[in-house]
């Protein structure tokens, strides 16, 4: 089911970004639907992503379509059990022409699974099927971060304290090993969400719980699971973020994110922190309303300058928002409202996917069936 609807929608600085759906899920079944925590990955003119639930048996899905709302094609319908995942939250990563992926649920413990998968759909294996015991994690519900033939990844449960794990395993499915358990307490974080973000030999990524406030931390970890450290505990001061829900971006020395709540506004902010913990500053808190975005639940994406964002609440509808700000925290401009609309999408989960002057991204929410979109952003199309 091709939408292809355009729709210039004015933005609260008085700028317009051409909004098109490419896809509007179905709700027949078989089709994926209500995309949670997924964000896309381009390659080329080719999109790849994933959905919770929808596919043949309602566990969730992967596929594939063209940047132009084109050749939408399923590539494999979760089934949970022993020998497949079951409800993905997080999103792929592509290498060559295999994808690789994590799910909340399903595999021989039922508590989510690594995967990976051709890009022309055969070949579906687990690498690894989660247990929650002590030396194993739990229910991820986020990404995998790849180098050489390492997959670095984290759960939300399992380990020690079941608070989640920093964790590794060869793409062949051999070498698991737990990284770090989380404690929670002051000197530790809890139940984190995400991706780690890797920079040389060092992981960086964030929980929503744990610190000194158990408002979250923001922490680095060495790639063998030596020398953890918090870098920043959330709720340090009435203005800052708490509880993030995503993953870091890395621009240099800089990483950059965002917090599901906190602020000036408690509606959550965007960040900046140097990778030597120094350096942490509130960009810009989200206030709400018809003009503004609130409760962002992914990861900014850079190009150049500029950081590009999605919220889940907010604007015109409180259906959330796209957005972008430079990287100094000047000219925030909202981009697009969501309204939960036949021609538009509804409640993003996810990050957007950027390619020159292009976003791409997914709604929970929105679209013909009122199950999702998949759309695209042109932010070169703003207009005064």
């Amino acid at each position: 089911m091709l939408a292809l609807a355009a729709v210039a929608m004015l933005t609260a600085a008085g700028a317009r970004a051409e909004f098109t759906i490419l896809r509007s899920f179905a709700a027949d079944g078989k089709d994926g639907q209500g995309p949670y925590h997924n964000s896309l990955v381009v390659s080329g003119s080719t999109l790849y992503g994933m959905t919770r639930s929808g596919g043949s048996v309602g566990k969730g899905s992967i596929f594939k379509i063209n940047t132009d709302g084109a050749g939408y094609t399923p590539l494999h319908s979760f089934a949970g059990g022993n020998n497949d995942g079951n409800e993905p939250y997080g999103s792929l990563i592509l290498s060559g022409s295999t994808l690789y992926g994590m799910t909340y649920q399903g595999g021989s413990g039922e508590l989510g699974v690594v995967f990976k998968i051709n890009t022309d759909g055969s070949g579906y294996t687990n690498l690894h099927c989660f247990t929650g015991q002590k030396g194993d994690g739990g229910q991820p519900k986020g990404s995998l971060t790849l180098t050489g033939s390492t997959l670095y990844g984290m759960t939300s449960l399992g380990g020690t304290n079941d608070m989640g794990v920093v964790f590794k395993v060869n793409t062949d499915g051999s070498g698991y090993t737990t990284l770090h358990s989380f404690a929670g307490g002051k000197d530790d974080g809890s139940y984190p969400f995400g991706e780690v973000t890797l920079a040389g030999s060092a992981l960086y990524g964030m929980t929503y719980k744990g610190g000194g406030n158990d408002k979250g931390v923001i922490f680095k970890i060495n790639t063998d699971g030596t020398g953890y450290a918090n870098l920043h505990t959330f709720g340090s001061n009435d203005d800052d973020g708490a509880s993030p829900y995503g993953s870091l971006t890395l621009s240099g020395s800089t990483l950059y994110g965002m917090t599901r709540q906190g602020g000036k506004n408690s509606n959550g902010t965007i960040f900046k922190l140097n990778t030597n913990g120094a350096g942490y500053a509130i960009l810009y808190s989200f206030t709400g309303g018809k003009g503004d975005g609130s409760f962002p639940y992914g990861t900014p994406s850079l190009s150049g300058s500029t950081l590009y964002g999605m919220t889940f609440l907010g604007g015109s509808d409180d259906y959330g928002t796209a957005f972008k700000i430079n990287t100094d925290g000047t000219g925030y401009v909202h981009l697009h409202s969501f309204t939960n609309t036949r021609d538009n999408g509804g409640a993003p989960y996810g990050s957007p996917t950027i390619s020159g002057s292009t976003l791409y991204g997914m709604t929970y929410m929105g679209g013909q069936s009122k199950v999702g979109v998949i759309f695209k952003l042109d932010t070169s199309s703003q207009q005064p």
